[in-house]
């Protein structure tokens, strides 16, 4: 194996005839792409964008979850139905056609129903 140094070039021959030009630019240039995606990628918490509320209408309940049918809210622009966990109010008992008020922490998943980390919920008489 034969290395020449040419400039800001580095020329490696290889045994097979492969000639491999390695730049100190490519290498800074790999190295910050490298770490933007890492960046990009990272799976740690989100964002919060401040606490929202929604009014609407129980649709179902399954176990500790409903669906609520969207009446009123900033959320309404992103759907009509939302997933919720009813566990966090223990007091109230709530059945399909309850009106309730769902506070949860400004961010949606935006799926079919739409989801959200469920802050409080409320039943309105």
């Amino acid at each position: 194996m034969k290395r020449k140094v040419k400039g800001k070039r580095l020329i490696i021959n290889s045994e097979k005839g492969l000639v491999v030009f390695i730049t100190k630019r490519f290498i800074l240039l790999s190295f910050i792409l490298t770490v933007v995606i890492i960046t990009a990628c990272n799976s740690g918490e989100h964002e919060l964008t401040g606490e929202a509320s929604f009014t609407g209408t129980i649709e179902s309940i399954h176990n500790d979850s409903a669906i609520i049918a969207i009446e009123e809210g900033e959320i309404l622009s992103s759907g009509d139905k939302v997933s919720v966990n009813l566990s966090l109010n223990e007091e109230d008992t709530f059945a399909v056609g309850d009106r309730v008020v769902v506070e949860y922490d400004g961010a949606v998943m935006e799926s079919y129903p739409l989801q959200v980390h469920t802050i409080s919920i409320k039943l309105i008489n």
